[in-house]
């Protein structure tokens, strides 16, 4: 059965460090005769007051090392319940590891209690500098990304398209942030969005990566017949394609919004698909 009255402390005996041999005599005595002054008579040559001196500091260290016993079985014992009793509470358990630790700390000496501190110190500040930087790189993160979006939708728009999420998304990947460097070569904390864009060579016709600004990249893709669709100076509206307008596409009623043909278009697709404005065919 678990007695709560192991969890009480030992009394402490009053040590002294770095006081003079008087003093320290005299606190020794006080201390291991339950408080009460001790003084050495009047009148005591040097010789007598170094033995009574001795004598003290004697019995202040048969005490300390009782003392020093006495919290050492009381260690043990709370380690052993700790370790072996099942039938402990959340809450006994608790109590009894927090007097567990205080006793370890009456036991360390000041160097070691200093070293320990410090060693709690080191953990608690190393602690918190990992949580700063794990935010750091997160916040850094957003805002990368939000600034590749930005300039991807600022060109998608700039460029008449249809759906901005749908050229962000074919771009995002492609994109990156590059930081300005000066006249040495150094850093100046100022970026760019830069789009690695796959195209075509010109001359040769094989593929090629360029380096592109979002507006570059995105008016590229306006001309590029993969992409033409996704944006409105190619299509006049609706779906579907025509060769007789240059790809414009007639709308869901079928026809073709004459405002934005131009006078050889509009010829043209009056000549050969009178029906894209509403007219009928002549008959021949």
């Amino acid at each position: 059965m678990f007695v709560n009255d192991w969890y009480k402390s030992c009394a402490l005996v009053a040590c002294y460090e770095g006081e003079d041999e008087e003093a320290l005599a005299a606190a020794a005595a006080a201390a291991a005769s339950g408080g009460d002054e001790i003084k050495p008579p009047d009148g005591f040559t040097p010789e007598q007051q170094k033995k009574f001196n001795d004598a003290i500091a004697t019995e202040r260290r048969k005490q300390e090392m009782k003392y020093r016993k006495e919290l050492e079985k009381t260690e043990t014992t709370y380690k052993e319940l700790l370790t072996n009793s099942k039938s402990l509470t959340d809450q006994e358990r608790k109590t009894l590891q927090d007097n567990l630790e205080t006793i370890q700390g009456q036991l360390r000496s000041k160097e070691q209690q200093a070293a320990q501190e410090k060693k709690d110190l080191e953990a608690s500040y190393q602690g918190k500098l990992t949580l700063a930087e794990q935010r750091a790189v997160v916040a850094e993160q957003r805002w990368r990304d939000s600034t590749i979006m930005r300039a991807l939708q600022d060109a998608a728009v700039e460029n008449e398209a249809y759906n901005t999420r749908q050229v962000t998304t074919l771009l995002k990947d492609m994109t990156r942030l590059v930081e300005r460097l000066d006249a040495n070569g150094k850093g100046t904390g100022t970026f760019d969005v830069m789009v690695d864009f796959p195209d075509k060579d010109n001359t040769t016709g094989q593929e090629i990566k360029t380096t592109k600004t979002p507006s570059e990249a995105v008016k590229r893709m306006t001309e590029i017949a993969e992409f033409q669709n996704l944006f409105r100076k190619n299509v006049v509206s609706g779906v579907g394609g025509n060769s007789a307008i240059g790809g414009l596409t007639p709308g869901s009623n079928g026809r073709i919004d004459v405002r934005s043909l131009t006078p050889e278009q509009y010829q043209k697709v009056r000549a050969e698909n009178p029906e894209l404005l509403g007219l009928r065919r002549r008959r021949r």
